[in-house]
């Protein structure tokens, strides 16, 4: 239960600076110890357990600074706890609290919109730029909001419940709000789930939700293309854009100009520095002013090299297990990197739960055909 509830302020309320917060590990260390403990550990998950011990292993080697040794090891850790801990889910208690999140922070998120287009003194959980951004709702930040969001979705949709028709609404609906371009290219993986007349009506709805975003500038979609495009700069302002300027720029580096040295555990790990001499002599990319690192999969890769790629490849075989088509498990596959070529973390409580999610929702449906047998 500490887990569920922690899962709609996994930012907010802030203690530690950054966009790493110990409300899930805590509730998830308690659910460790509490929830379901006959199944502790799956023999199978001994590969998981290794691999995330090496990863720390090999970026604590290398590391020169404390603070990113602490959140690669907060970053390994809640993953593994989280993996264990909702494999054990049988019922509804963790889509129960996918969707409650789904409306709450639909809630705040649309209250700080138009909030902030009001011209309100609104309190802002997470970082928020007036006119350039989206609101971050209970999240990090706006692109965090929308991505997240969409995560939720495409869990919510594993469940093929036309009932979830609400919560497939205002998840949308959210990912509109933050502004999210990012996001709102993912729309395609969920489009594609939808029956046709779904399909059909989400299409028609976005129109409306852009043009009324036309009118309320102070935030969201509109807002971030115009300070993307810029004014009468069209598509070059892409590049002039920090935020993308960075995010292509980590990503490029992290998976092509630095991969061979990352895969050897080649010299320290000192991101800003090195990525910095890099974006100097690029002549393209501006330069970072810390040492975090945008796509979640380049900091994998950075920090512990062959290791986190093994990693990688194991949760994505997992997730795939039991899906039914071919199709089905490339949609899987494509998502869950496309999510993580965002700063979602392999340690992403709904990342880790949409993994899951096929093999969770066959599981309890047996659960409770076996007991609907037993009673009878």
């Amino acid at each position: 239960m500490p887990l569920l509830v922690s899962l709609p302020f996994m930012f907010y309320p802030k203690v530690l600076d950054g966009d790493t917060q110990p409300w899930v590990l805590s509730a998830a260390l308690i659910a460790l110890f509490t929830f379901r403990t006959e199944g502790f550990v799956k023999r199978r998950d001994g590969i998981f357990i290794l691999l995330s011990l090496l990863s720390i292993v090999a970026y604590a080697i290398r590391s020169t600074e404390g603070f990113f040794l602490l959140r690669n090891v907060y970053t390994y850790a809640t993953f593994l706890i989280l993996w264990i801990v909702c494999q054990r889910a049988k019922g509804e208690y963790f889509p129960g609290a996918v969707k409650a999140t789904v409306m709450i922070w639909f809630t705040v998120g649309l209250y700080q919109y138009v909030g902030a287009t009001l011209g309100y003194q609104v309190a802002i959980s997470g970082r928020y730029l007036a006119g350039r951004m989206g609101p971050p709702s209970l999240t990090a930040e706006a692109s965090y909001y929308g991505s997240l969001s969409m995560l939720q979705l495409m869990y919510i949709l594993s469940e093929k419940n036309a009932k979830n028709a609400l919560f497939v609404i205002c998840a949308v609906a959210s990912v509109v709000l933050s502004g999210s371009m990012l996001a709102m290219i993912l729309l395609i993986f969920p489009l594609r789930r939808l029956p046709t007349r779904f399909r059909i009506g989400i299409l028609l709805l976005l129109p409306l939700f852009v043009a009324g975003d036309f009118y309320l500038t102070s935030s969201g979609l509109t807002s971030r293309l115009k300070s993307v495009t810029g004014e009468g700069l069209g598509i070059s302002g892409l590049f002039l854009d920090a935020s993308l300027n960075l995010r292509v720029g980590h990503m490029y580096f992290t998976m092509f100009q630095h991969l061979i040295p990352s895969l050897v555990l080649a010299g320290p790990v000192d991101f800003m520095s090195q990525y910095n001499d890099f974006a100097t002599n690029s002549g393209l990319f501006i330069e970072t002013g810390t040492n975090y690192i945008l796509p979640a999969v380049g900091e994998m890769i950075y920090g512990s090299g062959p290791l986190a790629v093994v990693l990688l490849m194991l949760l994505l075989k997992r997730a795939q297990e039991n899906c039914g088509t071919r199709g089905e498990k490339v949609e899987k596959i494509a998502f869950i990197i496309a999510c993580m070529l965002n700063p979602i973390t392999i340690s992403n409580a709904f990342l880790v739960l949409y993994a899951q999610s096929p093999t969770a929702r066959r599981a309890g449906s047996h659960a409770r055909l076996e007991k609907t047998y037993a009673v009878s």
